[in-house]
């Protein structure tokens, strides 16, 4: 049986070309992962406007497409094509992550992509009435899920962090393309919001998912067969603060970037 390259989950579509083609977008989406961070750490380094900056910018912003198609595409198919055989514990393969968490990912990796465009200063810009339409589905969407995990399935998994974040987030970038101040000022403000936030997320997603990966290959495989709970509800767990503890530091970061570099000037 086929497995994913670094956490091991099982991967089982029918065929070895489904599988195969299944594992080469999450290959993609594995690169891009790992280009994200590095990138936008080199963006932050650089001075801003500089050639270096730009040249980073375009990578990061590149890579986060990639991140954040992938993964939709990816938590598509699994919500959606042999779901019990992808949703079981196997002997040897890790536990397949919960219904909240392919939720709450495919919900960031659109707000994500919202994100991308709205912190780009070179788009298209939108009348005020047309600029609001995506941004309200988000929130819409953000809640509609907050009610599905709430009501049908385990809200304590952590999930639920990731989807108030981006909404939040969300909510702040429509906010502020509604600001009559300096338009140039807002437009760097918004920049600096959007990118910082996105920054915070590809290092915390890159110890996500390569921190476990390190882990499961020191490790002895898990041969266990525990029954998947991950698409039942649930009582309170101690893992719903702990996934908070290790979420939000990189936000607060992001904050700290925001509030750093809104004191530099505009290049």
């Amino acid at each position: 049986m086929e497995s994913t390259f670094l956490l091991h989950k099982p991967v089982i579509y029918g065929s070895f070309w489904a599988n195969s083609a299944f594992l080469m977008v999450l290959l993609g989406h594995i690169i891009a992962g790992a280009i994200a961070p590095i990138a936008a750490i080199a963006a932050f380094k650089a001075r801003k406007g500089g050639r270096l900056h730009l040249q980073s910018g375009r990578l990061f912003t590149g890579s986060m497409i990639g991140v954040a198609l992938s993964g939709i595409v990816l938590d598509i198919v699994r919500l959606c094509f042999f779901v019990e055989e992808n949703h079981t514990k196997y002997a040897g393969y890790s536990m397949p992550p919960t219904y909240p968490a392919r939720l709450g990912f495919m919900f960031v990796g659109l707000c994500v992509l919202y994100l991308l465009r709205e912190a780009t200063p070179s788009r298209a810009p939108l009348s005020p009435q047309n600029a609001l339409v995506v941004p309200s589905l988000l929130v819409g969407t953000g809640l509609s899920l907050t009610a599905i995990i709430a009501l049908r399935l385990n809200p304590w998994t952590g999930a639920l962090w990731m989807i108030w974040t981006f909404t939040l987030i969300v909510i702040i970038m429509a906010r502020t393309r509604l600001s009559l101040s300096n338009h140039r000022r807002t437009e760097i403000l918004r920049h600096r919001i959007g990118m910082s936030c996105l920054a915070a997320f590809s290092w915390w997603g890159a110890l996500q998912g390569f921190g476990p990966a390190i882990a499961i290959a020191i490790q002895c495989a898990d041969l266990s067969t525990r029954p998947y709970l991950g698409n039942q509800p649930g009582q309170f767990s101690p893992v719903f603060l702990f996934f908070f503890l290790s979420w939000a530091p990189f936000f607060f970061l992001a904050a700290y970037l925001i509030h750093r570099f809104r004191k530099l000037p505009s290049a």
